[in-house]
């Protein structure tokens, strides 16, 4: 096979994959996954609390975490765990942020308690004895507890028993409204175990107060009229629609393992996201326009291959990143990483016409150097893309939040720069080298022999 087919193969070869991936890309609608700072929405870390967390438990919260936000429909949400005790949660396009910071942060930890005791606030002012649990007290189930119940005007004081059962046992909540008072409950199903143990608790307590606590809040404490044993009860209380809804939300994807205290809180505007990808994209243009006007101006003939490898290579990073969408978003630092990338590729090309214009001024001519001076190239382009990938590597490796962004798409560069220098640029240039144009020395940012001093003719 000829030294042209085996090019044209080469060039054809990289218009292929070209080809395929736009296809995909129209096919299945694909489209590049915007991260937060340039789609607007909220990041919050949170904290365990606690003296020592367990590493499994941590992984558990964040599985929690994960549940709770599928079901607020947030669409590609990004949940993670950063260091030994915090967990960072970023939803991007979220319209009610303080909706899901309740939902998510809420440790939904339900427990059904025997009232054993009830005074008026006012007169438990008086008693020493009815002090509200607060703190690291509240948290102990085997404990008795007094917390706070509004009933109407009047707020009473409930002195409750250690707890009998917790919200681990239900199988479904759902929020709907009380055929009696017409306000929204929520209505829960209770099934093998959980079913058992309610039927046996009401049995026992038939005419008592079961207190139903959510997170040390007593939401209701209805009286046990008779024995409940089809799993069924209803949690009530001054509940809104919305309300409701989210209680359900956190009922049915259990209590969290740990508690959690927000430490750090960004709140990003659409109008802020959408000027940032507006801003990044101008420096991405204006970047790629500058380098193809310096080839050009400097290289002429020859700086117009390097502007057909900047248009492969941006076909490329662009397809890449589309179809990356669903495991991968691209943020500000990462479009800080594409630009970057813009002189990565660029450099590759100046090594290589640098190298073939000192064959040019030797007095050989471009067809007959075009292999030749690419052989001696590559090897400096190897070396160059190689510490750039390493150092791209190692700062994805080491680094956290955003700054992985601008080291993803920097070494996805640096693997793009090697296959476009060697399947791309070199074979254009050696099919090139045969045309007339390429022939003269001028053509190519060279100038004549004589004039630069060398000795030879120039071919």
């Amino acid at each position: 096979m000829s030294k042209t087919s085996k090019n044209l193969i080469s060039v054809g070869f990289v218009l292929l994959i070209l080809v395929i991936i736009y296809t995909c890309i129209f096919t299945f609608n694909l489209k590049p996954r915007l991260g937060l700072d340039l789609k607007g929405g909220i990041s919050i870390v949170y904290e365990a609390k606690g003296a020592k967390v367990d590493e499994g438990v941590l992984d558990k919260t964040v599985e929690k975490i994960r549940d709770r936000v599928d079901k607020l429909g947030v669409a590609e949400p990004e949940i993670s765990r950063q260091g030994d005790r915090n967990v960072t949660v970023q939803l991007p396009g979220i319209h009610d942020p303080e909706r899901a910071k309740q939902i998510i942060g809420k440790t939904a930890q339900l427990q059904f308690r025997l009232v054993t005791d009830s005074k008026d606030a006012k007169d438990a002012k008086k008693d020493p004895a009815w002090k509200v649990t607060e703190g690291e007290q509240n948290l102990q189930p085997d404990k008795e507890i007094i917390l706070p119940l509004k009933d109407g005007k009047s707020k009473m004081l409930l002195k409750l028993g250690p707890t009998l059962m917790t919200g681990d046992k239900l199988q479904k909540a759902q929020a709907g409204v009380s055929g009696e008072t017409g306000s929204w409950q929520i209505n829960f199903t209770l099934a093998g175990d959980g079913k058992k143990a309610f039927a046996d608790i009401t049995t026992a307590n038939v005419n008592k107060q079961l207190a139903i606590v959510l997170d040390y809040v007593v939401e209701s404490a209805p009286n046990i009229q008779s024995a409940i044993t089809d799993g069924r009860g209803e949690i009530t209380g001054k509940f809104t629609n919305k309300e409701a809804n989210d209680l359900a939300i956190v009922l049915n994807t259990g209590a969290l393992p740990v508690e959690l205290k927000p430490i750090t809180e960004q709140d990003v505007t659409a109008t802020l996201g959408r000027d940032s990808l507006h801003k990044g994209l101008i420096a991405g243009i204006v970047g790629i326009a500058v380098v193809a006007l310096f080839m050009l101006v400097y290289y002429r003939a020859l700086g117009v291959i390097t502007c057909l490898g900047l248009i492969v290579f941006g076909g490329l990073m662009y397809g890449f990143i589309c179809v990356l969408g669903e495991f991968w978003s691209v943020t500000l630092a990462g479009i800080a990483g594409v630009i970057v990338s813009i002189g990565i590729a660029a450099d590759s090309s100046i090594v290589y016409f640098e190298r073939l214009k000192e064959d040019i001024r030797e007095g050989r001519t471009m067809r007959s150097s075009a292999e030749r001076a690419y052989k001696s190239a590559f090897r400096t382009i190897i070396a160059a893309d190689t510490v750039s990938f390493a150092a791209a590597a190692i700062l994805y490796i080491l680094a956290i939040g955003s700054v992985k962004g601008f080291a993803f798409t920097l070494g996805m560069a640096t693997i793009f720069d090697v296959f476009i220098s060697y399947f791309f640029t070199r074979p254009v240039t050696a099919l090139l080298s045969r045309w007339r144009v390429f022939g003269s020395p001028a053509a190519v940012g060279v100038r004549s022999v004589t004039e630069s001093g060398g000795g030879g003719e120039a071919g």
